[in-house]
């Protein structure tokens, strides 16, 4: 029994010991006899990579086209794709070299052969691993939205309309008329507001300081602002609205499709509250032609709307 067990005991070591000794020995081989496998298996990874980081820059550069922000992590991404990228390319090219065969042919330069083989077995797996980081969730998007125009940031002062009354000498009637407005716009049962006067009375500046308080009250989180003027540009003020809403529909060539455009991106986000002036209207404006919402009452949706006229 005492004999069996040694031996038992005996066969593990040698097991153990061939495992420390003969791996380090084969993989050391291995540089040398599997090298144009390793080689190969390394071009076909950077061929993958290099199509990736396309597709990848592709998406960069139509964001940056559209004025979006860059995540960081899609950038330091980009750097070391091209700098991998780079090294291998070095490495396959000094590899033709190891094709110098010694013993005139028949066996393989192993001084050549072997220091090659070790780099270009030890890099595929990162050029596997930066492939592999291309197809995560995070690369569906490569930028993340800055702040339009209109969309009002979160801390906006409140002490701020104080200082600004004190400074402008407003009129005690516009100031009353101002804070009528305000209140139909706070108002969840109004959706169209509309100040009316003859030219030169100063609605355009009574805008001003309605816009003003409602950033500053955080009424909405986003204020669009277009001038209609006498011969509407429908193009222009679809324009304006979509650039506060940081919205792209300038590509669209026909005014129906940007009219959808915006009418779908009013509709779709319920959880933030729209603010759209249009100034200066001289007559009768559809706003389905622009894109704002609206039912078969003139109700509209998705926003509210604050109009300037000449007349009722």
């Amino acid at each position: 029994m005492a004999e069996a067990f040694a031996t038992s005991v005996a066969s593990k070591l040698l097991s153990k010991l061939g495992e420390y000794l003969f791996a380090p020995i084969g993989r050391q081989f291995g540089y040398v006899l599997c090298y144009k496998s390793y080689v190969k298996d390394l071009q076909n990874g950077v061929e993958k990579l290099e199509t990736a980081r396309e597709r990848v820059q592709h998406s960069v550069e139509e964001a940056e086209n559209n004025g979006k922000l860059i995540e960081s992590d899609i950038k330091i991404w980009l750097e070391s794709v091209e700098n991998m990228a780079k090294e291998a390319r070095i490495l396959i090219e000094q590899g033709k070299s190891a094709e110098i065969a010694c013993f005139r042919g028949w066996l393989p330069n192993p001084m050549v052969r072997h220091p090659i083989g070790r780099k270009v077995k030890k890099m595929t797996p990162v050029i596997q691993g930066l492939h592999d980081e291309s197809t995560n969730s995070n690369f569906q998007k490569v930028y993340y939205e800055n702040t339009p125009i209109g969309i009002l940031p979160a801390t906006a002062a409140t002490s701020t309309l104080r200082s600004l009354d004190k400074k402008e000498d407003v009129l005690e009637s516009r100031a009353s008329i101002t804070e009528d407005v305000i209140q139909a716009i706070a108002d969840d049962k109004v959706c169209v507001i509309g100040v009316c006067g003859p030219g030169g009375v100063g609605k355009s500046k009574l805008l001003v300081d309605i816009e003003r308080r409602a950033k500053e009250e955080k009424l909405f989180d986003v204020i669009a602002t277009a001038n209609v003027s006498r011969n509407p540009d429908l193009r222009r003020i679809q324009g304006e609205i979509a650039y506060a809403l940081g919205l792209k529909i300038m590509d669209e060539e026909t005014a129906r499709g940007r009219a959808n455009l915006l009418c779908k991106r009013l509709e779709s986000d319920s959880k933030k509250s729209v603010l759209i002036i249009l100034d200066n209207l001289w007559k009768k404006l559809e706003l389905n032609e622009i894109g704002i919402p609206c039912g078969y009452d003139n109700k509209v949706r998705g926003c509210k709307l604050l109009l300037t006229s000449r007349n009722r």
